[in-house]
């Protein structure tokens, strides 16, 4: 495979990848919280060769003096763009929306804690006891701004949201009760890694990632009974998506073309 062949094929392995970062992006359109992910490119330098002096030196030598040889292109970096996305209403109990695009909820699964922006919570029943578990979707325990995990009478009548940032759970037969819920500013986003199920972690515990100045365990102003949306813009992704496709496509015809030259090489050799 020539130079050309491996500069193609290399780039359009590349593109593949930001097509399927696009793709990802669509199908988590209707994602609450979800944050789009974008993909940066740069140049792969396959060879570099400065001035050479003396016919020693050229012994081997393929291409001219001071010639730099692209190797294609290679993503140097995925991105996930934290912006807030737009609130809607609900109505549910259960729901709650950040109003900060640096916030994110506190959530564990067993000893490992993650952060998400999906405020889309369950009241799970905790088996042989009359009091529900404050979950995920997926499962995860919702943490409290004491950092353990939520639980609420069971039969509870109402949940509402006051302007303190405490919630209220309201029983007909018995007082009310509150708990904070447990939120986090992200001081360097840059640092978040994806989970899955909509997820994101930090090195060490909480509490370690507090000590270091990557996070602050504080509370942040939220919505009740609103949901974030994603912050995917679907007519840009579409744009993107074209464009990409047809680098992609233009990386093939390349492919093709450099095959018809060394077919037409090797006949005339022949």
């Amino acid at each position: 495979m020539n130079i050309q062949m491996n500069t193609a094929s290399s780039t359009m392995r590349e593109l593949q990848k930001k097509i399927d970062s696009i793709a990802n992006n669509v199908a988590n359109v209707n994602t609450h919280g979800y944050k789009k992910q974008e993909a940066n490119f740069s140049d792969a330098l396959l060879y570099s060769v400065t001035k050479q002096a003396g016919t020693a030196n050229e012994i081997g030598r393929t291409t001219p003096n001071g010639l730099r040889i692209g190797g294609g292109a290679l993503i140097s970096e995925g991105i996930t763009r934290h912006s807030q996305g737009s609130l809607q209403e609900t109505g549910r109990e259960l729901d709650f929306a950040l109003q900060s695009p640096n916030a994110y909820f506190r959530i564990a699964n067993g000893e490992e804690n993650y952060y998400t922006r999906n405020g889309s919570f369950q009241a799970e029943a905790i088996p042989e006891s009359d009091r529900l578990a404050l979950t995920t979707a997926s499962g995860d325990s919702v943490l409290g701004a004491d950092g353990l995990p939520i639980t609420i009478g069971a039969g509870y009548s109402e949940m509402s949201l006051g302007n303190d940032g405490l919630v209220t759970v309201s029983y007909d037969n018995q007082p009310p009760e509150t708990f904070q819920l447990g939120t986090a500013k992200i001081i360097r986003p840059a640092l978040l890694e994806n989970a899955g199920d909509n997820r994101y972690r930090l090195p060490g515990t909480q509490a370690e990632q507090a000590a270091a100045g990557v996070v602050e365990l504080i509370d942040m102003p939220m919505s009740h009974r609103f949901l974030e949306t994603s912050n995917v813009d679907m007519a840009a992704e579409m744009t993107e998506l074209i464009a990409t496709q047809r680098l992609f496509q233009s990386q093939g015809r390349a492919i093709s073309y450099a095959d018809d030259m060394m077919g037409l090489v090797n006949t005339m050799k022949s």
